[in-house]
C-alpha cells in the first residue's frame, strides 16, 4: 500500500486540513511544504504505535499533560476501537 498521494496523478491525498478556529483552508500542504501533514484515524489498526510514538516524544521535550492525553486516546485506538479498520 501506498500513501494516498503518491497514487494520485495531482499529488493531493484525500483529506484536507482545515482550522476551525478560523475557517482557513491550508493549501500549501505538499510535500516538504509548511503545513505538510499527515492523519491518523483512532480506528485506524496502526495507529496506536504512531499515537504512542507521539505521546512519548511529547513527554521527552516536557509536556507530561498533553502525552497523557495523546495516550489516553492511543488507548482507545486500533484493536480497542469499535471501529477498527485496515487504512484503504
Amino acid at each position: 500500500m501506498k500513501l494516498d498521494r503518491n497514487i494520485n496523478a495531482d499529488g493531493l491525498g484525500k483529506y484536507e486540513l482545515k482550522n476551525l478556529r478560523t475557517g482557513e483552508v491550508v493549501t500549501d500542504c505538499g510535500v516538504g511544504e509548511e503545513h505538510e501533514f499527515f492523519v491518523i484515524m483512532v480506528k485506524d489498526i496502526n495507529a496506536p504505535g504512531g499515537l504512542f510514538g507521539y505521546a512519548m516524544a511529547a513527554m521527552g521535550n516536557g509536556d507530561d499533560e498533553f502525552a497523557e492525553e495523546v495516550r489516553e486516546m492511543a488507548r482507545r485506538a486500533g484493536l480497542n476501537s469499535p471501529f477498527c479498520k485496515v487504512p484503504d
